[in-house]
């Protein structure tokens, strides 16, 4: 008999690594971990984060509108300043004496100089000025700042601003000529009729002066345009109002144009360091970063205190109990005492080890016991068949000679030897078995001649398996008593195979039936009570069942043909040793 227990399906449920002490520990160490980390830099991000986006967004909208306005009123100044030359009618009254002879031309250049010089000489905004007659458009009256320049390049300036001119009417226009901004503006006297040209050349530093500071403090990169004083590099069609996070190229975009309503295209674009803007933001990003990473040594510590004291524990006392649970009587775990579990797992290793002597002991007990209660049976059986073996002998000595006679004590004396256990083995092959088989059929077909026809059908495969002594012979001894004597002749067919881990037997006769009277002992017989006539069967399911329990099948059932069938499945998985002469 062996010790063992089928696991249940909950058990190996429980053995599952996610349903296991250890993946919940775990899961809690990673949690305790991971919810501070998560809580710190969620609200970091969602909300520390956004708050000083926001604000560092808002300080450069407010900056850039400030400066823009500032640079807007520059502007302004500068067109209106442009526009006094038309409506304080000076240079009108001064080219209208010259257009009519009233003064020479070197009057008019002396006298136009001098409101030049007056109107625009000490203005910030203007680099130098220029005015000349569109009937005459060589003769240029130029301001005295004007000096560094030659004659030469202020025609070409003169020559590019006049044909702009033609199409500007009473408005201005910001153009740049060789790098440099210049508002040109038609003089028009008071009927409106275009006498001249006005060229003053703007001082961007001057101009732009508010958005040069924002730049220097924002330590970014500005670009403007102007009307067709523009930065080439610049698609200014795509540029975007407001801030644009252009987070790709790690920039920070900040857009602005005029309204439709100012009489000149002024647009800017200020461009700055993403990671220089939101340094907090990135700081605070690293520093919850580095926290965290500081939080895996002292996570690896605690995951690893927990594994060495709580879950290794708990899986050693797991294993050992599932190794009890299969049969393994006697495990102890390496667990000292100290604290709760180590005193657990000294108390459950002396517990497995008194748990193995007694199942030995109560073991030892029931094997004994067993081995007598099959010795009874086996004496009851061997008389019954030594008896009828020395009738048979007693009777073919009388009709044959000494040959057969020889050959029927040799089947003799096996048949003793098995039936008396004299080799002290309860458990045999099947190829011993079925020379204790042939030894009785040698008898029986001495008995019946050829009015008996015996077949054997085994596979190779299958002798090598083990079964009880003496389970096939008495089942053939009712063969011939029940079903063959009776009829006076047929057939028996003794088969054996071995499928997976069973030895299947059967044992199938053509003699008589069985009868309904019949049944009803023979289903006795197979509960092992006894049966009358079917002893032998009653004490052969006996010894199976001592042996193998539940596990072994026996089954007596009637064929279509009206033949006796008698089959076996006798488990090999868990079969007795041969050489255990205890061993049943």
């Amino acid at each position: 008999m062996k010790w063992n227990r089928t696991r249940t399906a909950s058990g190996i449920r429980r053995s599952s690594f996610f349903r296991s002490l250890r993946f919940r520990i775990l899961g809690i160490l990673i949690l305790c971990y991971l919810i501070p980390v998560l809580l710190l830099g969620g609200l970091a991000g969602s909300f520390l984060l956004r708050q000083l986006r926001l604000k560092t967004e808002a300080a450069l909208s407010t900056a850039v509108n400030h400066s823009w306005d500032q640079a807007v009123q520059s502007v302004d100044r500068a067109v209106s300043l442009s526009r006094d030359a038309t409506y304080d009618g000076e240079l009108a009254e001064i080219w209208s004496k010259w257009n009519t002879g009233a003064i020479g031309s070197p009057e008019f250049l002396r006298q136009c100089r001098n409101y030049l010089d007056r109107k625009y000489g000490r203005e910030e905004l203007f680099g130098f000025a220029v005015f000349f007659p569109i009937n005459q458009p060589e003769l240029l009256a130029v301001t005295r700042s004007a000096n560094a320049y030659n004659a030469a390049t202020l025609q070409a300036l003169r020559k590019y601003t006049a044909g702009l001119g033609e199409s500007l009417d009473t408005h201005f226009r910001f153009v740049s000529y060789q790098n440099q901004m210049f508002l040109i503006r038609n003089m028009l006297n008071l009927r409106m009729e275009r006498f001249g040209m006005l060229i003053l050349e703007v001082n961007r530093q001057a101009l732009f002066s508010p958005l040069e500071t924002l730049k220097t403090a924002w330590n970014g990169s500005l670009s403007v345009m102007l009307d067709d004083y523009a930065d080439p590099s610049v698609d200014w069609a795509s540029l975007k109002p407001g801030l644009t996070d252009r987070q790709s190229e790690n920039l920070l975009e900040y857009g602005i144009a005029s309204s439709g309503e100012s009489d000149y295209d002024f647009r800017l674009r200020l461009q700055l360091d993403r990671r220089e803007q939101y340094r907090e933001i990135y700081l605070f990003r690293s520093v919850s970063i580095l926290a965290g990473l500081l939080l895996i040594p002292i996570f690896i510590l605690l995951a690893r205190f927990v594994h060495s004291r709580i879950t290794r524990p708990v899986t050693l006392l797991s294993d050992a109990a599932r190794q009890i649970e299969e049969g393994n009587f006697g495990v102890t775990v390496p667990l000292r005492g100290g604290d709760e579990l180590g005193d657990l797992g000294v108390s459950f290793s002396k517990m497995s080890v008194r748990l193995k002597e007694l199942i030995n002991k109560t073991y030892k007990e029931e094997i004994e016991l067993k081995n007598a209660q099959i010795l009874a049976l086996q004496s009851r059986i061997n008389p019954h068949f030594i008896n009828n073996a020395l009738e048979d002998i007693n009777w073919q000595a009388r009709i044959d000679g000494s040959e057969t006679a020889s050959a029927m004590v040799t089947s003799l004396s096996v048949l003793l030897n098995a039936t008396m256990g004299r080799k002290d083995q309860r458990i045999v092959t099947l190829k011993d078995e079925l020379e204790v088989a042939d030894a009785y059929i040698f008898f029986v077909e001495q008995r019946f001649g050829p009015d008996l026809e015996f077949v054997r059908d085994v596979e190779e495969s299958a002798l090598p398996a083990l079964l009880p002594l003496l389970s096939i012979q008495p089942l053939l001894e009712n063969a011939v008593e029940h079903g063959i004597a009776p009829a006076g002749r047929g057939r028996i067919l003794l088969r054996a195979r071995k499928a997976d881990r069973t030895l299947l037997i059967e044992i199938i006769n053509s003699g008589q039936g069985i009868r309904p009277e019949d049944r009803e002992k023979i289903d006795i017989a197979l509960r092992g009570e006894n049966a009358g006539p079917h002893l032998g069967l009653a004490n052969i399911v006996n010894r199976l069942r001592l042996i193998y329990e539940d596990r072994v099948v026996i089954r007596v059932t009637t064929e279509p043909g009206g033949e006796t069938a008698v089959r076996i499945e006798i488990p090999q998985e868990d079969a007795p040793r041969r050489s255990h002469p205890g061993h049943a």
